[in-house]
């Protein structure tokens, strides 16, 4: 059964990355502490640890769970479950300041011309003690997901190639479409208009696999402007596009 995060509408194609430009919050709580927050693999690196520990003062249970991950315009999150990630253990419980060691294996081989995508999650079993329920009653947990990368067997070409501007209800959205072989997340968007020696500077997180166009926001004081737009990725460098009047 197929799991995703879906946004519907008539904005639904050019606002998806909205939702997702934040990420996951790997820092829900500050009694959480999880490291690391993103897994490189590869076929001579197929096994990887993350640890996570408790620095409160209530025991927390967590459940551990593995899935594909995918992306189409509208689904920017879509998640499998699969056999390919072998996360040990799956269940755990931590008493106040106690660590445990989450062991990673890839039960794969990695893929000739792309790179794998996925997610391990976290999820608290256990229910926080009353005290620290919000005021309308409901539980707080915390979920948060790590990516995890395999890099495929040819080499590393990352590519991401600017289509247009596009313009829905007062937004501004590039789209982009990456035309390599790995995934490119960028992580901050720096804005210059014509004529202007200042730059405007936003931070973005913001994951496009290989093959896949999506729809980055832009905040720019004139839609009509033009200008440049530097994307910093963390695959392919600083890349810089000249900007047309949005359609």
């Amino acid at each position: 059964m197929k799991t995703s995060e879906r946004l519907t509408g008539k904005a639904a194609g050019f606002a998806a990355f909205l939702l997702f430009c934040t990420g996951y919050p790997l820092t829900a709580a500050a009694d959480v502490d999880i490291s690391p927050v993103l897994l490189e693999m590869s076929a001579q690196n197929d096994k990887q640890v993350v640890r996570i520990g408790n620095s409160s003062d209530i025991t927390k249970s967590f459940q551990v769970d593995v899935v594909a991950w995918s992306q189409s315009i509208e689904e920017r999150e879509i998640y499998t479950p699969t056999d390919e990630l072998l996360a040990v253990p799956p269940l755990f419980t931590l008493e106040p300041g106690e660590q445990q060691v989450v062991r990673i294996g890839l039960m794969r081989d990695a893929d000739t011309d792309q790179e794998l995508s996925y997610r391990v999650f976290f999820t608290e079993l256990e229910p926080p003690q009353l005290e620290e329920r919000t005021a309308s009653g409901i539980n707080v947990r915390l979920r948060f997901g790590i990516p995890v990368f395999v890099a495929p067997l040819s080499p590393a070409s990352p590519d991401v190639e600017f289509v247009t501007l596009r313009t829905i209800e007062d937004n501004t959205f590039m789209e982009l479409r990456n035309t390599g072989n790995v995934r490119v997340k960028v992580n901050e968007v720096r804005y210059k208009a014509p004529a202007s020696p200042d730059k405007e500077v936003s931070q973005a997180v913001f994951y496009l696999h290989p093959g896949k166009t999506g729809f980055l926001p832009l905040k720019i004081p004139n839609q009509n402007a033009g200008g440049t737009v530097e994307l910093v990725t963390d695959t392919a460098g600083i890349i810089e596009y000249a900007l047309a009047r949005p359609q």
